[in-house]
């Protein structure tokens, strides 16, 4: 069973439809679970409205900050895995993937068994650690003395879409307060490595929409999930500022400390 996770950012209705019309009810799914941070009145209608249709036959769990303010992808992602009990696997999407409207019954299949036993799955890449990085690697907890340098080498599920086992996330305390924004999906692959597994590539049902990966071509079969899809490259005008986003009006976010904010949570149950 999956615990199906998702994160919505700012004004953008249609990725949010795209998103949430592509999940289907099907008997893999336990839960949905629907992160907001600072989302638009018509991304919000949307996602609500969504919710009410799908809850008459599989629960939906709403989170969001208490005044609508954007607390950041990993502390919302923390309080999604930690709010009840999740599945025994947690798919989760951010909101510029989706997965084939063609999609039914057999990617679901597909899914479950790609992971089934499986530490983590999703689309595969590399990034080359940065600066010190590697030394901060070496004094965590979760560190078992595998080799780890300057050149160093990321192998890790791009962080747009992936299946997890809830257990082991549950276990390293993933995502890690520390986390912010950007940067966890590769810190959870070393995380795997470092723990003696390896990340596994989810052939055949997925496609990665980042530059990289396009210049490899894309997916001749069907149905797959599509991975950052436009979305990312369309918000980079509101994006990053030194691990922190800006307010749509251009003015810096409040400092973010993990005690700052207070958890809203909707729930959409039989």
């Amino acid at each position: 069973m999956f615990s199906v996770c998702a994160l919505f950012y700012g004004d953008y209705p249609d990725l949010a439809k795209r998103l949430l019309d592509s999940l289907k009810v099907n008997a893999h799914v336990q839960d949905f679970r629907l992160g907001l941070n600072q989302v638009g009145q018509r991304t919000l209608d949307y996602i609500h409205s969504w919710a009410l249709q799908q809850h008459h036959q599989q629960k939906v769990y709403i989170y969001s900050e208490v005044n609508g303010a954007n607390i950041g992808k990993y502390p919302l992602m923390r309080q999604m895995l930690r709010d009840r009990a999740v599945a025994s696997r947690v798919m989760w999407f951010d909101d510029d993937s989706y997965v084939d409207p063609a999609a039914g019954k057999e990617w679901w299949n597909l899914a479950h068994e790609i992971s089934r036993n499986k530490l983590q799955v999703g689309a595969v890449h590399l990034i080359t650690q940065r600066n010190k990085q590697y030394e901060v690697i070496q004094q965590q907890p979760w560190f078992t003395g595998k080799a780890i340098n300057a050149k160093h080498r990321f192998q890790f599920a791009t962080g747009g879409w992936w299946i997890a086992d809830s257990a082991f996330l549950l276990r390293w305390d993933y995502p890690f307060p520390a986390l912010y924004h950007n940067g966890g999906d590769s810190i959870l692959g070393e995380l795997v490595r470092q723990q003696g597994h390896t990340v596994t590539r989810f052939h055949g049902g997925v496609q990665c929409h980042c530059e990289s990966c396009l210049r490899h071509g894309t997916a001749q079969c069907k149905p797959v999930v599509h991975i950052n899809v436009g979305g990312r490259k369309g918000r980079r005008g509101i994006g990053v500022q030194n691990e922190r986003y800006i307010w749509a009006d251009g003015n810096p976010c409040p400092p973010l400390t993990h005690q700052n904010f207070n958890m809203k949570v909707s729930r959409y149950e039989i």
